[in-house]
């Protein structure tokens, strides 16, 4: 397992995209499906420079990270922290405009009343965090990463994204 890889941070993005996809489908709630989809993309990017905690939870499925520009939330600025390697085998480079675009999404569009709010929505967000954790659980499978629920994916509760 490589040591840029954070599997409990990984199922929890899943959750988030998941939830995203449904939201999207239902009247009124795209904005919280974008804001979704927006947490998801940070966890992804994040769990790259993720550090797990010396707890006793250290080593288990439920392992907690001590993360590294913890309360930033520019797309951007987390993408460039992730070792460029991996950024580019994983295709993120692909994303960089909408990275950009969407730099502050989770900021804008957590807040629809604030007069910094976007003002509208788009499903983008939630395309590229499903693209990005597919090709993220795809190193992890191809690097054997040993996580119950990385070996499981995506027979798992709530299925595959």
């Amino acid at each position: 397992m490589s040591n840029n890889q954070s599997p409990y941070m990984l199922e929890s993005a899943s959750d988030y995209l998941r939830a995203s996809r449904l939201l999207w489908t239902k009247p009124n709630l795209c904005g919280v499906a974008v804001v979704n989809a927006a947490i998801a993309i940070e966890i992804i990017l994040k769990s790259f420079t993720a550090q797990p905690s010396d707890n006793k939870r250290k080593g288990t499925v439920g392992e907690q990270y001590e993360i590294k520009g913890k309360r930033l939330h520019k797309l951007t600025d987390l993408a460039k922290a992730i070792d460029p390697d991996i950024y580019k085998l994983l295709g993120f480079n692909k994303h960089e405009y909408w990275f950009e675009k969407y730099d502050n999404l989770f900021v804008q569009a957590r807040y629809p009343y604030e007069p910094t709010a976007n003002g509208g929505y788009t499903e983008i967000p939630i395309s590229i965090g499903i693209e990005m954790f597919k090709a993220t659980i795809a190193w992890y499978k191809k690097t054997d990463n040993k996580d119950p629920w990385v070996l499981m994916y995506p027979d798992v509760a709530g299925g595959g994204l």
